[in-house]
């Protein structure tokens, strides 16, 4: 029989240990998806300088049927716009009034510089949001599409003349300073199909969000559908590859008040490329793990659209399916303005920015749910975001988020120790009445139902169970476990653990480069087990124990961000401590007291078999 439990409590852990990697995320609700016929595929990939062709922009467009209206002679120069701020570099092609580059320079809050992470501290490189791969496509943020292919081509491959900026050709670089806004307006006119069209933005140089007020007219009369593309794959470029703990670039949306996450792969699964969201769209976006592109409508609008392709990539050797993941926003084309986010999926900066944004819409934007915080997002959403609090005030102490994470585990773990104590003692417990337990089961196993002493055995049967109970030794530590989930967030929703350094540690969101402490939390964890009491008694049972869950947490946190691991890493010293100084105490008790199969022996023997005392 403890054979038996010993084997299902062993699969149990290794289900829930290897369901680690699917507590996490979130599965993508099922969205009103309407197919539409593929639209026909590219001949060949436009370079930046040349004209789209037909079917380059039909590649793009969610519908795109042909008008046949042939395009007009372009006679307005090509040139590039750059808008600088502290806080990001944006460039801009005047040739459809694209963005080809946007790249993140600092964390707003602190002021800290934000690299890629394809460099080191020796070679930064810098933060580029938009995919290379996807420009190469054809595909760029802040196209405007119709449907039409008539009305997109032009769209797609006019030059837009540039108002609000000195000169009428060559590049132009515009820096802003603390406290500065500047705009810019993109403004096209094409005879041949009688299209007027108005691109504002308004860059504000301490703020990540953009004004965008967009003016599509035909025949002076604002066009009725619009869309302006988000992506494709925003996100840091430099990521070499992607992991559990580093999120491939996804959609997330708020269509009819509901949350919609969707995986790029999911998408183009079945040879479809893209899928429309039926309903009221409140804002869309494309983001990974860090960083995102979003598009907040003043007022919900249908026709949302989000289109992937699939591409290989090579990083050293290793090549990844990878996929290119755009959104098709539908915006108001009578100049009503829609604010653009583009910038770091942080908490902090996310709250704020939906508050301004909530004010100048005069209704609730809550970006903040661009953070995926997994499964059983409601309990582990307000857990993350107060140990994100804390660590922040600890590193405004220390000015380490290393050791801000090292304070803030031993204290947790000094908060958790009456449930280790409890846990140790019911373990314990349970330990020393597990040959007792045995003998009473060997006992029962061998009587009959009628047998008068069948009873009396189960009664005590119960009474032990009840007393030694390994469950209710289980039950505290589980508490600790939301704990564990939550700080494994607060990683992923602050901006501040990226690359923030600590002893060897380049990076406390990414994995150990070495990699040390891996093996340090699971010999660590090895430790912890093999004093830790068990309920089996089995000597062997305790080793297979102590050796199989460290050698899976090795496996499945081997690639996790160093700071989740510096937190498990101290949890096991800290735990190690406290352990040895519960053993202690409890040999002190089991010093005084007699051993409990002696307390059964001792009862009358007509407890235990009543017909030899009659």
């Amino acid at each position: 029989m403890e054979q038996k439990r010993f084997l299902l409590a062993l699969i149990l852990s290794a289900v829930i240990l290897v369901g680690w990697s699917y507590l996490f995320p979130v599965v993508p609700p099922e969205p009103n998806i309407a197919d539409a016929p593929p639209p026909q595929a590219a001949d060949s990939r436009p370079s930046p300088d040349s004209v789209p062709s037909p079917s380059t922009v039909a590649a793009q467009t969610p519908t795109a049927p042909a008008s046949g209206i042939p395009p007009s002679t372009d006679v307005v120069p090509q040139r590039t716009l750059t808008i600088s701020t502290a806080l990001y570099e944006a460039k801009f092609d005047t040739r459809g009034a694209i963005a080809n580059s946007w790249i993140i320079k600092q964390n707003k809050d602190t002021g800290r510089a934000i690299y890629s992470v394809a460099g080191d501290k020796n070679n930064r490189q810098p933060l580029q949001l938009i995919s290379p791969e996807g420009l190469q496509q054809g595909a760029s943020p802040f196209l405007l599409v119709t449907g039409d292919a008539g009305l997109d081509i032009p769209l797609a491959s006019r030059n837009y003349r540039l108002n609000g900026v000195e000169g009428e050709s060559g590049e132009v670089r515009l820096d802003l300073k603390p406290g500065e806004t500047k705009r810019v307006e993109f403004v096209m006119q094409d005879p041949s199909t009688g299209l007027d069209v108005s691109k504002v933005f308004t860059f504000d140089a301490d703020r990540y969000s953009v004004d965008l007020q967009t003016k599509l007219m035909r025949g002076n009369q604002p066009l009725p559908k619009a869309q302006l593309t988000i992506g494709p794959s925003i996100g840091d470029q430099g990521i070499p590859y992607y992991t559990f703990y580093s999120v491939a670039p996804e959609g997330v949306a708020i269509v009819n008040n509901e949350l919609q996450r969707l995986y790029a792969s999911t998408i183009n699964d079945d040879n479809k490329d893209f899928l429309t969201l039926n309903g009221a769209v409140d804002w869309a976006a494309v983001g990974d793990t860090y960083f995102a592109m979003a598009a907040v409508l003043p007022k919900p609008l249908d026709g949302l659209a989000y289109r992937t392709s699939k591409y290989q990539h090579d990083a050293n050797g290793t090549k990844e399916d990878r996929f290119l993941i755009t959104a098709f926003v539908p915006v108001p084309t009578d100049g009503t303005s829609t604010l653009l986010y583009v910038g770091p999926k942080d908490h902090y900066l996310l709250t704020n920015s939906s508050k301004d944004i909530s004010a100048a819409f005069k209704r609730d934007v809550d970006l903040e749910r661009l953070i995926d915080y997994g499964f059983g997002a409601t309990l582990s959403r307000p857990i993350a975001v107060q140990i994100l609090r804390a660590i922040k005030f600890l590193n405004n102490l220390t000015g380490s988020y290393g050791i801000a994470i090292i304070l803030f585990t031993i204290i947790l773990y000094s908060l958790f120790f009456p449930l280790k104590w409890r846990s140790s003692k019911s373990m314990k417990k349970a330990q020393k009445l597990a040959p007792r337990m045995k003998e009473l089961q060997e006992k029962i196993k061998g009587m009959k139902q009628n047998d008068p002493r069948l009873k009396e055995l189960q009664v005590e049967q119960l009474r032990l169970m009840k007393e030694g109970n390994p469950l209710g030794g289980c039950l505290p530590l589980l508490i600790q476990m939301p704990f564990l989930f939550a700080l494994f967030r607060a990683i992923t929703i602050s901006i501040d653990f990226r690359q923030a350094q600590f002893l060897w540690l380049p990076d406390l969101s990414a994995a150990d480069p070495i990699p040390l402490l891996p093996f340090l939390m699971a010999g660590s964890m090895l430790v912890l087990q093999l004093i830790t009491p068990a309920p089996s008694a089995d000597p062997l049972q305790r080793k297979m124990m102590a050796v199989v869950l460290p050698a899976m947490m090795l496996y499945m946190m081997w690639s996790a961000p160093a700071g989740l691991l510096v937190y498990w890493l101290v949890g096991n010293i800290v735990g190690f401590t406290q352990q040895m100084l519960i053993n202690r105490m409890i040999k002190s008790e089991d010093d005084g007291e007699p051993p409990e199969k002696n307390k059964a022996e001792s009862k009358p023997p007509k407890n235990l078999n009543p017909a030899r005392a009659s």
